[in-house]
């Protein structure tokens, strides 16, 4: 699972909703009904290019699977915060675009187990039961390989993990090497992976290792296949670190960026490689003490990145032309009035950058996307009614925009995908 994105941002949340949601009669939130079966089609994967962004655009609800847990309780339940929260939380962490169709990753909890959902049409989404999901599992980030595979990563247990389909369908899962000496850890330690990208020679991913007494440290990996894995060496800050995304410059050129410090109140941390992820050097910015970055990704002209501010005031970005000089962001979308407001996720557009995360509010906060056509500017693109309660952890922009994360907090945890139209 994506740390950032569950523990901070639904405490997040619940900071700014207390208050209403748990008064006596608080109504709960909308839920998903249950999804049509689509039919059963094996996909074939391959790389998308980008789709466009235009305004004007509103955005539609998809139908995706529920445990029963979920879809069984009546949506005018009344809620008393009773211990208010779900019995079964399900949640996406990252979305790809195949041929054929689109693929959705995450988890449900607890216990956590991983997830996968597969879409012909984005708008139907069917949950894959053969994806192996045992307990503490979770999918916190995917990518499409050059060979069409889909290579997913997370944890499982005390270890990093990382999934492989060639058809969308059959997932093989790879538990990697317990953290010790290779990482600079004793025992007890734990490892979960955040971030992958594609490279000519194969898949790079990172994350962190967590010590037994709770130190995180910065963790990067190589495979020529998404099976077999070599950790690499990282130069990590003092104190803890971790890697949150992973963004592709170039064939040999890989920028990824996260945290340096405390997950809450530490600032942002960037690597860059330019030997295809076999080496790395971390690069050092004054723009870097404004906040978190919590993902990356590259496109026009550049690579730009989001997260957090470092007060937990609102939103932040960062721009750069090469992955090693920075500059922050700026625009009305990053302004939430002193509250706390979070960019969870970007992506490249045919006309810039998406992003999709949440923010605090009067009522139970709610899920926020947004548009820049340089990743020097951002704007708000328009909310929906169920963006309430909700929060976005993924966002992909080929061929057609959508983003998808948890809606109906605090009673219900249901992942959900909305898809943009008329833009």
């Amino acid at each position: 699972m994506r740390q950032a994105w569950l523990p901070r941002a639904l405490a997040g949340i619940a900071v700014a909703s207390v208050a209403a949601a748990c008064s006596p009669g608080a109504a709960s939130s909308a839920r998903p009904g249950r999804s049509p079966t689509p039919s059963a089609t094996t996909v074939t994967l391959s790389r998308s290019a980008a789709g466009s962004l235009d305004s004007g655009l509103s955005w539609i609800a998809a139908r995706v699977d529920q445990p029963a847990t979920i879809e069984g309780v009546p949506t005018d339940a009344p809620v008393f915060c009773s211990p208010c929260h779900p019995i079964v939380g399900t949640y996406i962490d990252s979305l790809v675009a195949v041929r054929g169709g689109f693929i959705a990753l995450g988890f449900d909890q607890p216990p956590s187990h991983a997830a996968a959902w597969s879409s012909t049409d984005a708008m139907n989404w069917r949950r894959e039961s053969d994806l192996p999901a045992p307990g503490g599992s979770s999918i916190s980030a995917a990518v499409v390989g050059q060979d069409g595979s889909v290579i997913a990563v997370g944890g499982s247990g005390p270890t990093a993990a990382a999934w492989r389909t060639t058809d969308g369908a059959t997932w093989t899962l790879t538990q990697l090497p317990a953290p010790g000496t290779d990482a600079g850890v004793g025992p007890g330690a734990t490892e979960r992976l955040s971030a992958v990208a594609e490279t000519p020679g194969g898949f790079v991913a990172g994350g962190y290792v967590e010590t037994a007494t709770a130190i995180r440290m910065a963790s990067l990996w190589r495979s020529p296949d998404g099976v077999t894995w070599t950790r690499t060496i990282v130069p990590i800050p003092a104190g803890s670190s971790e890697v949150t995304g992973i963004a592709e410059l170039s064939a040999s050129e890989l920028v990824a960026v996260g945290i340096a410090g405390d997950e809450r109140r530490g600032t942002a941390a960037v690597w860059q490689s330019n030997d295809a992820g076999a080496t790395w050097s971390a690069i050092a910015s004054p723009s870097l003490a404004a906040g978190r970055m919590l993902a990356v990704a590259a496109g026009r002209g550049g690579v730009a990145a989001v997260g957090e501010l470092q007060e937990q005031t609102g939103a932040a970005a960062w721009f750069s032309a090469d992955g090693s000089n920075w500059a922050v962001s700026s625009g009305p979308g990053l302004d939430n009035g002193g509250l706390q407001m979070v960019m969870m996720a970007v992506g490249p557009s045919a006309t810039g950058f998406a992003a999709a995360g949440w923010r605090s509010d009067a009522g139970n906060g709610s899920a926020v996307a947004w548009s820049s056509s340089d990743g020097r500017q951002w704007i708000h693109l328009p909310q929906r009614p169920t963006f309430s309660g909700a929060g976005l952890a993924a966002v992909l922009a080929t061929p057609r925009l959508m983003v998808a994360g948890t809606m109906g907090w605090p009673d219900t945890h249901a992942a959900e995908v909305w898809l943009a139209s008329g833009g």
